[in-house]
């Protein structure tokens, strides 16, 4: 996920951070804070790894469709969040439903770019120079960017 994320900094020209954080229950699970230097993805701590990885894959989503959140006064982000700075944030997403399109095309970008990652992670076959038909599959799938 950090070299997704890097990746996709590199594309967008900002620095994207990634930050697990106790999040209270119930309540959203990941959160997309954009700030003047960077992008910062909060995500739950205390679930899977494979969970938080769908977390930030989702917030992602968010970014790349270039989502809009609702305004939510500082004090209610410190509520949430005890002791994070929020003084400098210029937009945020969060919400607990799926009940918007919005949300609903961040799930579906999460569950592609997730789904792509997995059958990358199982496809690809080790480096393999005797057999055409692999190294074809190497070349398509081996340098796992074909999903950025």
């Amino acid at each position: 996920m950090p070299d997704l994320c890097q990746a996709l900094g590199r594309s967008r020209g900002r620095h994207i951070e990634l930050r697990p954080y106790p999040l209270p229950t119930p309540g959203p699970l990941g959160l997309w804070f954009e700030t003047p230097a960077a992008d910062l993805i909060i995500f739950q701590r205390e679930t899977t790894s494979l969970h938080q990885d769908h977390i930030v894959l989702h917030e992602v989503g968010h970014m790349l469709a270039d989502h809009r959140g609702p305004a939510v006064a500082a004090d209610q982000w410190q509520a949430l969040l005890p002791g994070l700075r929020t003084g400098a944030i210029k937009r945020a997403l969060q919400r607990c439903t799926y009940d918007t399109e919005e949300e609903r095309e961040a799930e579906l970008v999460a569950t592609i770019v997730g789904e792509w990652a997995s059958v990358l992670d199982h496809v690809t076959p080790a480096e393999c120079n005797d057999d055409l038909s692999a190294r074809r599959v190497q070349a398509a799938l081996g340098d796992r960017q074909g999903w950025l």
